[in-house]
């Protein structure tokens, strides 16, 4: 047997062996690349990103925490970031630039969103009512925060106000 004829059919073998895998590996680049393009239409939990209505998403961070925003980047049904407003920027962050309060939970309707939110540093809940009654496309985000946006830190208090608002607060 010719040695030479022998390498020929072996590279031969391995290139079509080598084809196939870089085929089969750029079909599971295409299918991994369709699925992060439809999930940002079709499943925007996926990216931690909760359309609350009004232009307004609860957002998860890096960090453990969520956050209500004013969604700014928004691609598909998914909102990527936005202007704070339940924490503000004021009360989101301690000392050492760790989350110190942070969203456990969110609830909207139509015309409402209430947020339950905990500071771990002193263990404080404290609630909101956010009225989602404006034109988001007209009202800057300090008028939606310093008119629209009312914080309770006793939980009687936030009951009473959504029982009067209707709101129903079943978390």
């Amino acid at each position: 047997m010719n040695v030479f004829g022998l390498l020929d059919k072996l590279l031969r073998l391995l290139g079509k062996s080598a084809f196939f895998f870089l085929i089969g590996i750029l079909v599971i680049y295409f299918c991994f690349a369709a699925f992060l393009y439809t999930a940002t239409w079709l499943w925007p939990d996926f990216y931690g990103s909760y359309n609350l209505g009004n232009n307004i998403y609860m957002l998860e961070w890096d960090g453990g925490g969520k956050i209500i925003v004013n969604g700014t980047r928004i691609k598909g049904n998914t909102c990527y970031g936005g202007e704070p407003l339940i924490p503000t920027n004021e009360n989101q962050y301690d000392s050492l630039g760790h989350f110190a309060e942070y969203v456990i939970e969110a609830k909207a309707n139509n015309n409402w969103i209430i947020v339950r939110t905990n500071n771990h540093m002193n263990n404080q809940r404290k609630y909101y009512i956010l009225d989602k009654r404006y034109n988001p496309n007209n009202t800057p985000v300090e008028d939606i925060i310093n008119t629209k946006i009312e914080q309770y830190s006793d939980s009687s208090e936030f009951a009473k106000k959504c029982s009067i608002h209707q709101i129903d607060i079943k978390w």
